[in-house]
């Protein structure tokens, strides 16, 4: 095989299968508030919300709660949370990493991962993310 999938790393590394949790971080993209563009990307969903993810305006802990429940009969115990929707380094950089470290401290929240876009992965953008990372391990997508 030529490429590792990651959840074969993930489960050499915890021992068991780990899980997504989509979440939303309640970002929007340049490429839709007309900063850059109009109407998404060709990879982004029509409505922007991870498809999975529960409404962004609602108790972060009630969120990653109704997300593990959606897997729960699957055994899940460990989990990543996934913040996939639009660009999750666009926007008030003190409010993501309040919620990226709300997140991070959950107990069986093992990882964080990011999805975002390069051109909104500055310098403060960085700092922020290395900050999350001393909670726990975070990947950018």
């Amino acid at each position: 095989m030529r490429y590792t999938m990651i959840g074969d790393v993930w489960k050499q590394k915890y021992g068991e299968k780990i899980y997504k949790l989509s979440l939303s971080a309640g970002t929007t993209c340049p490429n839709r508030d007309g900063s850059r563009g109009w109407g998404g990307c060709i990879f982004c969903s029509e409505s922007g919300s991870g498809d999975f993810a529960y409404d962004s305006s609602r108790d972060l802990k009630e969120r990653i709660r109704k997300a593990k429940a959606r897997v729960a009969g699957k055994g899940a115990k460990k989990f990543v949370a996934y913040f996939q929707s639009f660009t999750n380094t666009y926007g008030d950089l003190e409010r993501l990493e309040e919620l990226f470290a709300a997140a991070a401290r959950e107990e069986d929240v093992m990882e964080l991962s990011i999805a975002t876009r390069c051109d909104c992965l500055g310098e403060d953008a960085l700092r922020m993310l290395e900050r999350v990372r001393r909670i726990k391990p975070v990947t950018v997508e």
